[in-house]
């Protein structure tokens, strides 16, 4: 009996590329920030981000959670994230808890040292929204991280949200 091809090659483990997202592991403290369509600041929050690793390291499973000033939970968004050699980037899927969110796919490639995702989906209100994430000044203790949106299929973009993270 042979092996199929797709099952040798999950006996072999993760992969050098799912491993990109490693910085992620762990319990961060966020201080995070959010923009209005003019680019002025709406309003800054706090947020913990826990990842982990799924499978033997081929998913990383995360929840972001967001806290109002009073320190009661908010929001809630579980992300899972593995890396397919099929497309050569990660495929990456979530899901809110309270509150409406974009839905849609999302695609990741490591670049020059920063993670970059992208992905094209729904608003709350049905509108189509480009969206394109920005981890970088990755380090052992911090990260930084942005979002721009463009509802107009990438002619004009806004930052919609930064954090800072640390450990």
């Amino acid at each position: 009996n042979q092996v199929p091809p797709e099952v040798a090659r999950y006996l072999k483990g993760p992969t050098a590329e799912s491993r990109q997202f490693d910085f992620l592991i762990g319990h961060w403290n966020v201080a995070a920030t959010k923009f209005q369509e003019d680019g002025s600041v709406q309003f800054h929050y706090r947020a913990q981000w826990v990842a982990q690793h799924l499978n033997e390291g081929r998913i990383v499973m995360d929840e972001f959670k967001a806290f109002a000033p009073t320190g009661q939970q908010v929001s809630s968004y579980v992300s899972l994230r593995t890396y397919s050699e099929a497309t050569h980037r990660w495929e990456i899927t979530g899901l809110a808890a309270f509150q409406p969110a974009m839905s849609g796919e999302w695609h990741g490639t490591w670049t020059d040292g920063e993670m970059h995702l992208d992905a094209v989906g729904a608003n709350p209100e049905g509108k189509r929204v480009r969206t394109k994430i920005r981890f970088f000044d990755i380090q052992p203790q911090s990260f930084a991280w942005e979002s721009t949106s463009s509802l107009d299929d990438g002619k004009t973009w806004r930052r919609t949200a930064s954090l800072s993270a640390t450990r």
